[in-house]
């Protein structure tokens, strides 16, 4: 009997014991559980491990690239100082007092290459910066097959240039920022009219700008007299390096490759500007000083003229005895795009003068010169004509709303 109630005894007690390993099983499953949710959560979390690391790592790769820009602007700053220009190339957000070669780099505009002298490029774009100066030619290995660093100096671009282009025109004599008559045919255009009757219809022999009175728009005369200020204050102004061509958003720009803008009207009217003709697509280029430290004007007949003096000083003061030296580039024909057929924006290399390109041929381009209380005044040549005729100083004209004609366009000028 004894032995029967041991046997009881021990058989409850495996029962008790089974129990309790299954209770503690899954309380040690749950706590497991628990523990795997916590390590899970510790490791892939918002802010575990993984996400700690790879936050580290991203601060690790951002400082290593703010150690390179600046180790690259401190590149630059000694580069442009060793190279005379003040340990700044580029207008940027650095406000417009960058000097390149005397030159001010206006706000917003990036120095691209070339110098006062010879043409020295801007761009709008800080992607262009020094695409065109011997700072590209540094590395030997870079220099393109046929050419060698003192070739690519200032008149060879290793990569294209994406944004707008302008060109500094000089004006260091003010007294001469004013309009001429300027050639065709092979005479000084004022004699030229006189001599077939046409001197009163065209009024050559007194270029007039702003307009006359009562044939110009309200805030006319109020623009000269701030573009000829500014000029004569900087001694100098931009002008964009190509005719214009039409952009995105019918907006104008100043790019190579591309049909220029024709068919387009100066504007409404004498007194009228309106919104779609060269006056009006010119000044809205630029429109904001905050970005840009610029006005953005259509080309003036001052400043053209001033392009003519800047390419040949004999330009002002050629007389009537002997106004067509055969060596004036003013009055040479080789300078433009005369084939009869138009040619994209800097088309053609030969083209060229001063890092400016079609003056002399492919449009004649729109002024806001007028030369009488009727008409407005077009520059240059153009490609359906002889360029011993209409060079690269020709004067023409014509009604201000006409927007059917196929030789003219127009080109943007720009002054601080």
């Amino acid at each position: 009997m004894e032995n029967g109630k041991t046997s009881l005894n021990i058989r409850k007690l495996k029962k008790q014991v089974k129990g309790i390993t299954l209770i503690a099983l899954v309380v040690t499953i749950i706590v497991l559980l628990i523990l795997a949710g916590v390590a899970i959560s510790l490791t892939i979390g918002q802010n575990g491990i993984f996400s700690r690391a790879q936050t580290a790592v991203n601060t690790w790769r951002n400082a290593e690239t703010n150690e390179q820009l600046a180790m690259g602007e401190l590149e630059d700053w000694m580069d442009g100082y060793m190279n005379g220009n003040g340990g700044n190339q580029g207008g940027g957000d650095q406000g417009d007092e960058v000097i390149v070669n005397t030159v001010k780099i206006p706000k917003g505009f990036y120095y691209v290459g070339g110098a006062k002298d010879t043409g020295l490029i801007i761009s709008d774009n800080p992607a262009d910066e020094n695409k065109y100066s011997s700072t590209n030619w540094s590395d030997q290995a870079n220099i393109p097959s046929g050419l060698n660093a003192e070739t690519g100096i200032n008149n060879v671009q290793i990569e294209p240039i994406v944004g707008n282009q302008f060109v500094w025109v000089p004006v260091e004599d003010s007294s001469k920022f004013q309009t001429y008559d300027g050639y065709a045919y092979g005479k000084i255009q004022s004699e030229f009219f006189s001599e077939i009757g046409q001197s009163e219809l065209y009024n050559f022999e007194n270029c007039l700008e702003p307009a006359p009175e009562g044939s110009r728009y309200e805030a006319e005369e109020s623009e000269y007299n701030s573009m000829k200020t500014s000029v004569e204050t900087n001694k100098g102004f931009y002008v964009a390096r190509f005719e214009a061509s039409e952009g995105t958003g019918s907006k104008a720009e100043s790019k190579p490759g591309v049909e220029p803008w024709r068919y387009i009207a100066w504007g409404n009217s004498m007194t009228e500007i309106g919104t779609e003709g060269a006056v009006a697509k010119s000044q809205n280029m630029y429109t904001d000083k905050n970005t840009y430290g610029v006005t953005s004007t259509l080309i003036y007949g001052a400043q053209w003229d001033a392009i003519m003096n800047w390419l040949d000083p004999k330009y002002s003061t050629a007389t009537a005895e002997d106004p067509c030296d055969a060596n004036s580039i003013v009055v040479k024909s080789e300078y433009g795009n005369h084939s009869g057929d138009i040619a994209n924006s800097g088309a053609y290399e030969d083209d060229k003068l001063k890092n400016i390109y079609d003056l002399c041929g492919n449009l004649g381009e729109w002024t806001m010169e007028a030369s009488s209380s009727d008409d407005r005044v077009g520059r240059g040549g153009y490609f359906d004509g002889s360029g011993s005729e209409s060079p690269v100083s020709t004067r023409g004209s014509g009604y201000p709303d006409s927007d059917d004609l196929s030789i003219v366009g127009f080109r943007p000028a720009l002054y601080l």
